[in-house]
């Protein structure tokens, strides 16, 4: 698809500014004359500006200078470390030397001046191309670097959790200056001044240290921010958020997207005080997925769909504040396919609005026979149009029943989710990425599940790899016709990866049905060749014995050997695994 911007801007307008617009959007929402007019000049798009200058910010140790050279290359601009710039061109000597000999006020002056020039074109070698600039941790322990950091766009923060900032600089004094202080208290202190000087958050999980799945993510990011948001995500794993207050579900969102979601599904019928508390609420939410690097899905739940839905009451009120949600940015709006009339009666998706229609439809009780399904499907790809999403989510007896939901996907003519709940149906859910119709699939916060047999971002990303999954993966299907377990799984992934096999090894629960039924019944050909029953494997897994590390990595290098071929694994796969098995053993 094409560029998506979040929202229009003015001529000569940055990022931040259309963000201010935002907020201010929250007044207009008050009346409908106010948010008519709000959306009328807010809509009012340009292209994506190219040669910008992005600027990284956060604390020594979290990664700037890494995620530079990512972002260099990425978007194919000049890279520029200012604490680089400051040693050859300007102090002419290492920092250290410097604060040793003439204090830190002198050297923050400096650097506030470098920054100032650099700002404005100084050591950048095209400024029609742009440049990626990676600023020391301290710049905004200056007053004027902070304005000049609030007046440019974009500013990335680089969020790392502060126990593993600590383990970085272990060992770290002999080329740079001491801090002076605990490096806690400064993280501290400058905590609110990222924050505000910053139009996006790059935030990682604490003890994240799978450097290649970080650069893929930081890709996309970049790209991200030099666009102003509205990139297609970064991968197919959208995380509900089902939090009952609006700072409750700011802060799921940034969980989400520590967690490695690819965008979130933003469950507006959760929140506490109805329509008007939504209303209120949506440009905070929005801004704050933008912030993350995370396309949002708005759904507003009505009870008569889903009886653990948080509103039951008409649906005037509640389509005409999904439409709001379009018009603040939303990358899709989710309309139950029983209420696409009232949707489309009212006016449809508002005038300029990007967003994608989803039209979905849940029945928690069963699932339909084949030609019935196939019949809802054609009915509900009709409401969605060539270019919306149709999603379907049915309630399973048994794995076969699942995989007739999952084989509507390669069936289809656009934009499908299809999936089966509970645990039944839990493959549905992760072989989303294997086919190029799948637009997202669902997982959740540890704890907080929006439907049953949803695993955690978590399980989805770390273990089982679903944000490096693409249509060319190869899957290896592990099936269980006992205790569901992700850990084996995440084992071998994590060897896979690591020996950069483009191969996933995925945990398919066999319920109600043998291998041979299920595996006949999955629309994906080649885990009927690549599949293994655990015991056939000699890799049953029993949670309760809780087998050792050394044990589970002898399982895993024999499902190597049966999926991959030879005994050959390499040592850093080996490596891999075992750090990967520990990790889990401490969870």
């Amino acid at each position: 698809s094409g560029y998506r911007p979040d929202c229009g801007g003015r001529p000569g307008e940055d990022a931040r500014a259309r963000a201010d617009r935002r907020r201010e959007a929250m007044a207009c929402c008050q009346c409908a004359d106010g948010l008519a007019a709000w959306f009328k000049e807010r809509n009012a798009r340009r292209p994506p500006q190219k040669g910008k200058i992005i600027v990284l910010v956060g604390m020594r140790g979290a990664g700037k200078s890494t995620f530079a050279k990512v972002a260099g290359d990425c978007l194919q601009r000049q890279v520029l470390d200012l604490d680089h710039v400051l040693e050859e061109k300007v102090i002419q000597c290492k920092i250290k030397e410097f604060v040793d000999r003439n204090g830190w006020a002198e050297f923050r002056a400096k650097e506030a001046q470098l920054l100032k020039d650099v700002l404005q074109g100084a050591y950048i070698d095209d400024l029609a191309a742009g440049c990626i600039v990676a600023t020391g941790g301290g710049v905004v322990e200056t007053p004027s670097s902070v304005q000049l950091l609030k007046q440019h766009s974009p500013v990335v923060w680089i969020d790392r959790h502060i126990d593993d900032i600590m383990f970085c600089l272990e060992g770290d004094g002999a080329y740079r200056p001491g801090l002076g202080e605990p490096p806690r208290d400064i993280y501290k202190r400058r905590q609110p001044l990222y924050r505000e000087c910053s139009d996006f958050v790059f935030a990682m999980r604490q003890g994240a240290d799978n450097w290649d799945a970080l650069t893929r993510r930081f890709q996309h990011f970049a790209k991200w921010a030099d666009e102003g948001g509205g990139c297609e995500p970064a991968s197919l794993v959208c995380v509900a958020i089902v939090a009952t207050s609006v700072e409750g579900a700011i802060s799921d969102i940034r969980d989400a997207a520590v967690e490695g979601a690819g965008l979130v599904e933003l469950r507006l019928d959760k929140i506490a005080g109805g329509v008007q508390a939504v209303r209120e609420g949506l440009p905070s939410l929005l801004s704050t997925a933008l912030r993350y690097g995370l396309p949002a899905l708005a759904t507003f739940r009505a009870r008569w769909e889903d009886a653990s839905a948080g509103y039951d009451g008409p649906d005037g009120p509640r389509l005409e504040a999904l439409r709001c949600a379009a018009q603040l940015g939303a990358y899709y709006v989710d309309v139950e396919h029983k209420a696409v009339a009232d949707w489309n009666a009212s006016g449809g998706m508002p005038p300029g609005s990007r967003a994608t229609l989803v039209v979905s439809s849940h029945d928690f009780a069963r699932t339909l026979d084949p030609e019935d399904l196939r019949a809802l499907f054609r009915k509900m790809r009709d409401d969605a149009g060539r270019l919306g999403v149709v999603k379907i989510a049915q309630m399973p007896r048994t794995s076969c029943e699942a995989a007739r939901v999952l084989a509507l996907v390669p069936e289809s003519t656009g934009g499908t989710v299809s999936l089966a709940m509970a645990e039944a149906g839990v493959f549905t859910r992760l072989l989303a990425p294997c086919f190029s119709r799948s637009r997202f699939t669902f997982a959740c916060l540890q704890g907080r599940p929006s439907a049953p047999g949803q695993l955690t971002a978590l399980e989805m990303t770390e273990l089982l790899h679903l944000d490096r999954m693409s249509p060319e993966t190869q899957v290896f299907g592990l099936l269980q016709p006992g205790t569901f377990s992700c850990r084996l799984a995440g084992v071998l992934n994590a060897g896979l990866a690591a020996a950069s096999v483009a191969a996933v090894c995925l945990p398919i629960p066999l319920r109600g049905c043998t291998p041979t039924e299920l595996l006949q019944s999955l629309p994906y050909g080649d885990l009927s060749k690549n599949s293994l029953v655990e015991d056939e494997a000699a890799a049953a897994i029993e949670v309760a014995e809780s087998p050792s590390v050394d044990e589970v990595i002898d399982q895993a290098k024999r499902l190597w050997s049966r999926f991959i071929g030879g005994s050959d694994i390499g040592e850093s796969a080996l490596k891999a695994m075992r750090k990967a098995a520990m990790k889990i053993e401490r969870r």
